[in-house]
């Protein structure tokens, strides 16, 4: 009895060997700890180049000084870098160092305080390597999450976790949309690139939980790579922050989490040339659904620009119905929307 138990035990673990043998690539656990390693060692190599620390210099009395510093990212080989709002706030002079630590000036091209984003540029005769946006729809939570960035000033720090979270909202305001990741960020990494595991940028980093102001908690939180691209490719056109406009007023419906219905239509608006009406319920914008104002308001600010046109599904008497729609800069129509 005892051998047939043996015999049966051994047969259990070849079978489970077996298994894992198959289900190995699926699941992409084919990876041995030394593989990952070259694959973070390769993606340091590629993106180090392309990251920078962007120093904030101001006067205090008359005392020129360092106010602050952050990370960026050349996204450009013009040498345009994207990095965060509050790290370029009140500067009046603004110096870049690069990955062989070359410091160099930069101008502030534009910049949006809503979503905490600039475009800063350097000029420097040769071209330079920058980093290439993934698209963020695409990633899951699970999925590989590598932080670039100068922590306390220590430039070209990596760290590395997983996505923890999407679209999460913090204080509640309509250009909001991070992706949260436990991989270390902390003060100093703002402005920094967020990276999956081709090396791609999936985020901005942005801002940390702090507890006690002890420094990172594991729960750092970027900006979305798609909006962040987004709002950067419109800021270096315009140079200047440019929204989109649709032209109508929402109300919520009933039951809750059915749509945005129109309360109002400005004239000439593109909602107006679109065939909108009061009283419509929007349910969906280009492919993604809307449950309430939120969802809308969300949608248009964050994933359009002026001059996009857009497939809007609403319910009108009961019944689908689709359009188009052509959004509009925000200083032509409804300003205060």
């Amino acid at each position: 009895m005892e051998f047939e138990s043996q015999v049966r035990s051994l047969r259990q673990a070849s079978l489970l060997a077996l298994i894992l043998a198959l289900a190995s690539p699926l699941f992409g656990w084919e990876q041995s700890p030394g593989s990952m390693q070259d694959v973070y060692a390769a993606i340091a190599e590629k993106a180090f180049p392309a990251v920078v620390v962007v120093g904030n210099y101001q006067y205090k009395g008359r005392t020129f000084v360092r106010a602050g510093v952050g990370s960026g990212f050349l996204v450009r080989a013009d040498g345009c870098i994207a990095t965060n709002y509050h790290v370029i706030k009140n500067a009046v002079a603004i110096a870049v160092k690069l990955s062989d630590n070359e410091v160099v000036p930069a101008k502030v091209i534009a910049s949006d305080s809503d979503i905490d984003l600039a475009v800063i540029r350097i000029y420097v005769n040769r071209k330079l390597p920058y980093l290439k946006f993934a698209d963020t729809a695409k990633v899951k939570v699970g999925h590989y999450a590598i932080a670039i960035g100068a922590p306390f000033s220590l430039s070209h720090t990596m760290t590395t976790g997983i996505v923890s979270h999407k679209g999460r909202k913090l204080n509640g305001g309509y250009y909001e949309d991070y992706i949260q990741t436990d991989a270390a960020v902390n003060p100093g990494n703002s402005g920094g690139p967020l990276l999956d595991i081709t090396g791609k940028v999936i985020g901005i980093n942005s801002c940390m939980l702090s507890p006690g102001g002890q420094g990172n908690a594991g729960i750092g939180f970027a900006i979305d790579g798609n909006l962040a691209k987004k709002r950067i490719d419109a800021m270096i056109r315009s140079s200047s922050k440019s929204r989109p406009v649709a032209g109508f007023g929402m109300c919520d419906t009933y039951p809750p989490g059915s749509g945005a219905k129109t309360s109002r239509v400005v004239p000439r608006s593109p909602a107006e040339k679109a065939g909108l009406r009061i009283g419509d319920v929007i349910t969906k914008i280009g492919n993604r659904p809307i449950a309430n104002i939120y969802d809308a308001q969300s949608i248009i600010l964050n994933h359009f620009n002026p001059g996009d046109v857009v497939e809007i599904l609403y319910i009108r008497n009961g019944k689908i119905q689709k359009t188009k729609i052509c959004f509009e800069k925000d200083e032509s129509i409804l300003p205060d929307w």
